[in-house]
């Protein structure tokens, strides 16, 4: 696809938009000259936001996990709008399995707000798109742990995984109605919720730059907005290689992680 598409003067609904990628992409998008319909639980920053900019941005704040919130947040959307040109569906969340304690609850609650809260949106935000006479873009945020299956990721890799493939034959069906799917695979990103990460993150980028790469690609009309590169191709490498040599070379490489972290946390210790 060789269409360029701007960024600008657009209706955009964003989820997520609270704190995070989804705060900065609020935050860019109204300084672009957009129009935004901002969702997260918390309203607090988003009502910050509004008090800066009570004429282009509107708050519907909903819990996407609880299953009844489809058909509100349709409504709603359509309450303040006939149409929306481009969807941002950035809403997650992250917890991590531990085998030895398995917690099939952690399970629940991540695919209900990753994949299941995702869907529910694709759902409220479709008839709107629909409406759209300026190239409708619909944009879903996966990660680059969709590509291959990661320590501990059982719950929110799977998830993640889930809402690609999703988008993929979302992408299919669309096509003949004009509406254009982008998937991104975003690698660490620096932000509140990596932060509670007590692993090494490598590749990690700024917000600011992951805003940046994230805007690019959809006004290049992408398929698929995915970074940063070398992690991205670390993953898709391993994904060829034989399940016998890709799982030792993960092991030895979280093995890895583990002794240095457990090293720089005897080295704050003794500092402390």
């Amino acid at each position: 696809m060789n269409m360029d598409m701007s960024l600008t003067d657009r209706w955009i609904w964003i989820t997520g938009a609270s704190s995070g990628l989804g705060l900065a992409l609020t935050e860019t998008l109204l300084n672009r000259g957009n129009r935004l319909i901002v969702t997260a639980r918390s309203r607090d920053k988003l009502e910050e936001l509004s008090a800066q900019n009570p004429d282009n941005l509107w708050i519907v704040s909903s819990d996407i996990s609880n299953p009844q919130c489809s058909h509100d947040l349709q409504k709603r959307l359509a309450e303040i709008t006939p149409v929306i040109d481009t969807v941002i569906l950035n809403a997650g969340n992250c917890e991590y399995i531990d085998v030895d304690k398995f917690d099939i609850d952690a399970v629940e609650r991540v695919t209900q707000v990753n994949y299941l809260g995702f869907v529910r949106c694709v759902y409220a935000a479709l008839p709107l798109l629909l409406n759209s006479r300026k190239s409708p873009h619909l944009v879903g945020i996966s990660s680059a742990s969709a590509y291959f299956g990661l320590p501990r990721a059982e719950a929110y890799g799977s998830s993640k995984a889930a809402v690609s493939h999703f988008l993929d034959s979302l992408r299919i069906d669309l096509q003949h109605k004009g509406v254009f799917v982008s998937t991104v695979y975003p690698g660490f990103v620096d932000t509140p919720l990596t932060r509670k990460n007590d692993f090494p993150m490598p590749g990690i980028i700024s917000t600011d730059k992951a805003v940046k790469l994230i805007l690019s690609g959809m006004e290049k009309m992408r398929y698929q907005i995915s970074f940063p590169f070398l992690l991205i191709a670390s993953l898709k490498l391993l994904d060829f290689l034989p399940y016998s040599l890709s799982t030792r070379l993960v092991q030895r490489l979280v093995r890895k992680n583990s002794i240095e972290t457990e090293v720089e946390k005897n080295r704050e210790n003794n500092l402390s």
